[in-house]
């Protein structure tokens, strides 16, 4: 009994700790408005995440809340892309918060996904730059060609229904279209291509890694100290092994790959890793950067090549205007087959569809939070030292302020008329946000996902 009254007085003190810490957390962002729940409790945040409809009700909440608001006790979220421009600027004071910790995991060091220190995520993007332009990798647009190719065979092979026999013969597109950038990706990367679209079947496992463990992931990352416990062997062996199978093939290959071209009897090839080695990229760096290539390469431009087919296929007078446009060009012998990417560019309709497909369904979602370590002004804001600060997709693309009443509508004509300078700078900024600002947070595969785009759109929409 001699030890009660020190429980008692310990359990107090927690208690009013527990308390205080709380009612200091919601005080220091009370004047920002935002759904009660999300004020008290990340709980909010994290089961909307969990439920895959956040971005959706977010997009929602903008409208009652305005240009920024919260969504839990340290997290606000903005849909004003000149505010995005703040936080994302290259020589701004923000920095990546612990949300992308999620990228790391048990990784021995950052990649260029995970690293949340700006000087440090600067000298690894310097390294990667090479690569992932293109300047240092062979035959890239035949690659991409090949794989192109490849789609456009199996299709022609095992899916095109017969309408006068009855046959008819249902595709996934979005599973193919990830088989394309899979075989793409893999080509380019370390020389090997997986050969998705010859065997008809995800042949590494990347999409079961991808639809296994991603949602948990970018779930926990919504409360960052969850995610230690997946490096925990224990946690980790309660997962189930058939949802990480592909993760951990993967990385087995990127480990193989990557030993090949260390050593005395190193294999030197022109394709991506070859760039990262050529510019000093260590042999652990070097196997991490290709395994997270190999996953974010592939799955964020099939999201653009599915959502885009979707919009076009659900809107039969784009669909048509689009054909249209390559039966002139190929009549009248100004594209090539297959088709080269300097030609597509000269399709302006094509180039449209493009930009409403990525403005309508951008391939990345997530918030994306910003931290900076002294208060801040957002959208005329106080913002204290620490908070995370993030951005709303949906919201702001589809800005009606931006691109006109029928924001939620596929319209890629809105691309293509005549409009004030001002609007259409603003515009093209915009819609330029799906592959971040210029400079230090440009998405690395930009080149390599609009090179895809470019032909497959053509080859597949064609005649």
């Amino acid at each position: 009994m001699i030890y009660l009254p020190l429980i008692v007085t310990l359990a107090a003190l927690f208690f009013t700790y527990r308390i205080l810490s709380r009612t200091w957390r919601y005080l220091r962002l009370a004047h920002i408005p935002g759904p009660l729940p999300a004020k008290i409790t990340t709980l909010w945040l994290t089961y909307h995440q969990s439920t895959g409809s956040l971005a959706r009700h977010l997009s929602s909440l903008s409208k009652r809340y305005g240009p920024i608001y919260r969504i839990a006790p340290n997290w606000v979220i903005t849909s004003d892309p000149a505010a995005i421009r703040q936080l994302w600027s290259a020589r701004g004071p923000w920095y990546r918060g612990q949300w992308y910790d999620m990228f790391r995991m048990d990784q021995p060091v950052s990649t260029v996904l995970s690293e949340r220190d700006n000087h440090k995520h600067a000298a690894l993007k310097a390294k990667l730059l090479p690569g992932y332009s293109g300047k240092d990798v062979e035959n890239l647009h035949e690659a991409v060609d090949r794989r192109v190719a490849d789609l456009v065979q199996l299709i022609e092979r095992k899916y095109l229904s017969d309408d006068e026999r009855g046959v008819y013969r249902p595709m996934d597109l979005a599973e193919k279209a990830t088989f394309m950038t899979q075989d793409v990706i893999s080509e380019l990367a370390i020389g090997r291509c997986f050969e998705c679209l010859v065997h008809d079947r995800d042949t590494y496992g990347q999409m079961t890694g991808v639809t296994g463990s991603l949602p948990l992931v970018i779930t926990l990352a919504t409360i960052p100290w969850t995610l230690g416990l997946l490096q925990n062997p224990l946690v980790r062996a309660l997962l189930p092994k058939e949802k990480l199978e592909g993760v951990v093939r993967q990385q087995e290959l990127a480990k193989k790959q990557v030993a090949e071209r260390f050593g005395e009897d190193k294999v030197v090839r022109r394709d991506m890793l070859g760039s990262f080695v050529k510019h000093g990229l260590g042999h652990t760096n070097a196997w991490l950067e290709t395994f997270v290539q190999i996953g974010a390469g592939s799955d964020t431009t099939a999201t653009a090549i599915r959502m885009t087919m979707f919009h076009l296929m659900s809107s039969p007078g784009s669909y048509k205007r689009l054909q249209d446009e390559i039966d002139a060009a190929i009549r009248e012998g100004r594209v090539s087959s297959p088709i080269a990417e300097e030609e597509a560019r000269r399709l302006p309709y094509l180039q449209a569809v493009m930009k409403e497909g990525l403005r309508l369904s951008s391939p990345v979602m997530g918030l994306l939070p910003r931290i900076c370590d002294t208060e801040q002004t957002v959208c005329g804001v106080r913002i204290p030292p620490g908070t995370n600060v993030c951005w709303d997709a949906i919201s702001i693309f589809r800005n009606q302020e931006t691109f006109g009443a029928d924001a939620d509508v596929f319209r890629p004509e809105r691309w293509l008329v005549e409009m004030e300078d001002v609007e259409k700078k603003s515009m093209k900024f915009v819609q330029g946000l799906v592959f971040g600002t210029s400079g230090r947070f440009e998405c690395l595969g930009k080149g390599i996902a609009m090179l895809e785009l470019n032909k497959v759109f053509v080859e597949v929409s064609g005649p």
